[in-house]
């Protein structure tokens, strides 16, 4: 759950523990660029787990690698492998089929067994293509067993053919999309046999025999070579799989037995090349040293997948496994989200903190520049205030008598004023007598075009007579203007 997995360039260690043997190749750097930096090769036969453990560690010590990540390599000979068809072609209804049918092509129960695929095309519309894998559990039960106990981070469990099937183009320099490429891979006791196709296996074959048989017994095992790989072609072209290999690729622990290239070319009747796997790899000289000692054995079955180690699509761990290791990628991502959420608020947080200091500073230099202006600041606050007081008394001045001399421009002739009363509230009162209602109306209207009154409201009018005469007496309430 350690949020900071991953950081950095990984170093890359593909383990192969099969038959007494123990490969590893540790690979630097980048995946698709990657180095071979060191490889090993020792004699495991009659060795516990536990001393096989301590032998991995112990070089992991030795080379004091960080950062470790494993693939551990499981050998063709160890795996079955079947090319079926799956009526479907949704990648969930092919998984139930194969998960159901598996069993079917094995003499092991479903329980004894883990099973995994290559998706190698669609055929006949509705038909799926499948390079059904697999692989006894007490083998990698073993494997886990061995690693585990080192507390090392076990990525996956490879299929040793598929490697050889993506890392085939860099071997050529070439690809092969237009036509399948029948590699031959050799190793001291087993080969393997592997039809390419767009850089995938579509079908894969272990040929039990290897370098040491051959220089045991060149003229029967070199028979017995040939007319395996015969009968792999003869298998693989009555599956109808695809179109027949229009090259043969011979790679691997070759360079004992030369003639071999001749003599498959003499019974294949196929374009046939032998391909040195470290010439067109990336390998370090300690390492190209270890494959010159190692003369009957290949370790390109083992860098292979590591070097294509994004491509692969078989992965043979068990289930339970892969759902721990999917549950703690999860977890690291959801630590990662929150390391990075609080990481952004601790930024603006300390933007906000360095915003703040600068401007504390700044007000502090203006407090020490300006505050000995501070009694001289609040004298000229005082005489302004006084001086803001007189202004506006002067502005003042004189308003009472400009309403007075607009009230007598706006009064009618037959209209008489009684009282005039002004509140605080700038509320101006006028009663009087007039000798008509209308002259009353006409006041009011009178005021309401003034500039100097607003809301002229007639608060009350009240008709008397006085001796012949008829009166109205009235009180008019508005606003002054300021």
């Amino acid at each position: 759950m350690n949020p900071l997995y991953g950081i950095g360039n990984p170093e890359l260690l593909g383990i192969d523990i099969s038959e007494g043997t123990l490969k590893i190749a540790h690979i630097k750097n980048t995946v698709h660029k990657g180095e071979v930096f060191n490889l090993v090769n020792r004699d495991i036969t009659g060795l516990s787990n536990e001393d096989i453990s301590r032998i991995i560690k112990g070089y992991i010590n030795e080379v004091k690698a960080k950062n470790i990540r494993i693939i551990n390599i499981v050998p063709s000979h160890l795996v079955i492998t079947k090319n079926i068809e799956i009526p479907s072609t949704k990648l969930n209804e092919i998984n139930e089929i194969i998960n159901l049918q598996a069993g079917r092509h094995t003499p092991y129960s479903r329980e004894e067994i883990i099973v995994d695929y290559i998706n190698i095309g669609t055929h006949k519309q509705n038909y799926t293509k499948i390079l059904l894998v697999i692989v006894a559990s007490n083998v990698v039960k073993r494997q886990i067993e061995i690693l585990g106990s080192m507390r090392v981070n076990l990525e996956k469990i490879a299929l040793a053919s598929e490697g050889l099937a993506i890392i085939l183009p860099r071997l050529i320099k070439g690809d092969t999309k237009s036509a399948p490429v029948n590699l031959i891979h050799v190793d001291d006791r087993f080969s393997d046999f592997v039809i390419v196709f767009k850089n995938k296996p579509i079908f894969a074959r272990s040929i039990h025999i290897g370098t040491l048989h051959i220089i045991e017994d060149r003229e029967k095992y070199m028979s017995r070579f040939v007319e395996e790989t015969q009968r792999s072609l003869e298998a693989y072209q009555s599956e109808d799989i695809e179109k027949i290999p229009n090259r043969l690729v011979l790679t691997g622990a070759v360079d004992k037995i030369k003639e071999l290239e001749t003599i498959l070319r003499d019974n294949l009747h196929l374009p046939i090349s032998a391909v040195p796997y470290f010439q067109n790899l990336t390998i370090s000289n300690r390492a190209l040293k270890t494959i010159q000692e190692a003369k009957y054995s290949s370790f390109l079955n083992v860098i292979a997948p590591v070097l294509a180690r994004e491509d692969l699509k078989v992965n043979l761990l068990p289930e339970e496994i892969k759902l721990t290791k999917a549950l703690e990628a999860r977890g690291r991502e959801l630590i990662k989200t929150g390391i990075y959420i609080l990481a952004f608020f601790i930024l603006i947080f300390s933007i906000l903190i360095v915003k703040i200091h600068f401007k504390s500073t700044y007000l502090g230099k203006l407090n020490k520049g300006f505050g000995s202006l501070g009694k001289e600041v609040q004298d000229l606050g005082a005489v302004s205030s006084k001086i803001n007081l007189i202004k506006k008394y002067l502005a003042s001045r004189g308003y009472s008598l400009e309403v007075l001399t607009e009230l007598y421009r706006v009064i009618p002739l037959d209209l008489k004023i009684s009282e005039i009363k002004y509140t605080a509230q700038d509320e101006f009162s006028i009663k009087g007598t007039a000798g008509s209602m209308s002259t009353v109306f006409t006041f009011v209207d009178n005021m309401e075009k003034s500039e100097y009154f607003k809301d002229v409201k007639t608060r009350y009018t009240t008709k008397r007579k006085e001796g012949s005469k008829d009166l109205t007496d009235f009180e008019i309430i508005c606003l002054l203007e300021k």
